[in-house]
């Protein structure tokens, strides 16, 4: 495995404190605005059954700018930054009247996108509404992405898509890959795709079971597969160091600290409910949006976002309640607090499962004493 380099080792050695420090004053940076759940692809991984009309009472335009008035008037627009996501955000009715409020209050803006609606004339609209980040999904080669993501011509127009983002002058883009036990040995030439597209950032994460990819034995990587996906992100973070293309696992997941260090830049800190919060199309107030709905703490339509944030996260930021099952005696609680929250499975009132173990760290059982 690589080691960190010195700035980087001293990051980790910091990690700890940083994360308390965090924990507890919990600054937000990242606002998650799901504007809606339509969507004009229907991808067998969604979480949260997307189609082509909206399946929830959505916030309306007026309402969506009434809230985004309320975020520059509440918030320090140099601190926080709008992540505009779905659905795809495109297909939202009057899509434009939600960008021109953002870029009206300066309020910093980026997007996630599944690329099909990624025409010379939306990037412009994207550009001119002042977007400074967009990420984009390519999951395989064409045949592959098009099986996961249910639309005949979808890895045409999302590679398009990117390209033109690559001569757009957006300040930063990137590319997320969903990895599944189809695509894992097509990265490789995925990468290749990405690098002779003016790809510099490509993310790479796992299936999780939620939604329509639970239980779906095609999407979910098992451990051996888990395994070669962080083998493969390391072995091309050594192999195009330098290169100015930079692969790195996603933020999901708690790892062993060798495994950690080698496919990202910054330590295992899930941040949702911490610095990441969201409303979703309807207008309930969460941490992010892959968070179930149970952990819903208000409403936009009743309740002040702010004192949200403030006075209701708390079961986000104080996650002993997570300590069930396997986690309640594991030794590696302090620095995993239950894993990624999105993987919280509601019916079986546990974490879905031990990305540490797949991974292929050892856990063991600790009377250490609960916090």
């Amino acid at each position: 495995m690589t080691t960190p380099s010195g700035g980087g080792a001293f990051r980790r050695l910091l990690h700890p404190l940083v994360r308390r420090l965090e924990t507890t004053v919990h600054p937000l940076r990242y606002l998650f605005l799901e504007i809606t759940q339509r969507c004009n692809l229907h991808c067998r991984h969604c979480g949260s059954d997307c189609g082509k009309e909206a399946r929830l009472d959505e916030l309306s335009t007026d309402e969506w700018v009434a809230f985004l008035a309320y975020l520059a008037q509440n918030f320090d627009r140099r601190q926080l930054a709008l992540v505009v996501t779905g659905g795809e955000p495109l297909c939202r009715p009057e899509f434009d009247r939600i960008t021109a409020a953002i870029h009206e209050h300066r309020l910093t803006w980026g997007m996630v996108t599944n690329g099909w609606a990624l025409s010379e004339p939306n990037v412009r609209r994207l550009v001119d509404a002042g977007i400074t980040s967009i990420t984009v999904s390519l999951d395989g080669l064409r045949e592959t992405h098009d099986w996961l993501r249910g639309r005949e011509g979808s890895w045409d127009r999302a590679v398009e898509g990117i390209r033109r983002l690559a001569q757009s002058g957006i300040p930063f883009f990137d590319v997320v890959t969903c990895a599944t036990p189809r695509n894992l040995e097509e990265l490789p030439r995925v990468r290749d795709v990405l690098r002779g597209a003016g790809v510099r950032d490509w993310r790479l994460f796992s299936i999780f079971p939620k939604g329509r990819a639970k239980g779906d034995p095609e999407l979910l990587l098992p451990p051996d597969g888990f395994r070669a996906l962080l083998d493969f992100i390391r072995r091309s973070r050594e192999e195009l160091a330098g290169t100015g293309f930079h692969a790195r696992f996603s933020c999901e997941a708690y790892l062993p600290t060798d495994v950690d260090r080698a496919v990202r830049d910054e330590p295992y800190f899930c941040r949702a409910g911490i610095n990441i919060a969201s409303v979703l199309c309807d207008g309930a107030i969460g941490a992010c949006p892959n968070v179930t709905r149970t952990l819903v703490q208000g409403h936009v339509r009743q309740d002040d976002f702010k004192q949200v944030w403030e006075e209701r996260f708390e079961p986000f930021r104080d996650r002993g309640w997570m300590r069930r099952g396997p986690c309640e005696d594991c030794a590696e609680w302090k620095r995993c607090r239950g894993n990624s929250l999105h993987l919280w499975d509601d019916e079986a009132q546990r974490t879905a499962y031990c990305s540490f173990e797949m991974a292929g760290g050892k856990t063991r059982a600790t009377p250490a004493p609960r916090t």
